[in-house]
């Protein structure tokens, strides 16, 4: 079952590189599902040193999306859904 997720566009740029890389350096022809397949597997083989790379990430709680999400902007409507497009749009 194959599920999509989403990755930065620089990440998914250097992904693809390393691909063509293994196609122009080793002949090696391998899917982008693959390779990312094998960086998984690799990163759960090696899981001390993956921790340790997540733990050099900022915290989730600084992220100013996580902050706005914590902290919601009251728009002075009871239910903002039905209202939405007036807000936003104007």
């Amino acid at each position: 079952m194959a599920v999509a997720i989403k990755i930065e566009e620089k990440k998914k740029a250097k992904v693809e590189r390393f691909q063509a890389s293994l196609l122009i350096q080793d002949n090696l022809k391998v899917s982008l599902q693959e390779v990312v397949g094998l960086m998984i597997d690799y990163a759960l083989e090696n899981e001390e040193e993956f921790i340790k790379r997540l733990k050099e990430l900022p915290a989730i709680e600084e992220d100013p999306a996580w902050k706005t999400l914590d902290n919601p902007k009251h728009w002075g409507v009871r239910d903002s859904s039905k209202r939405i497009d007036e807000f936003v749009y104007g």
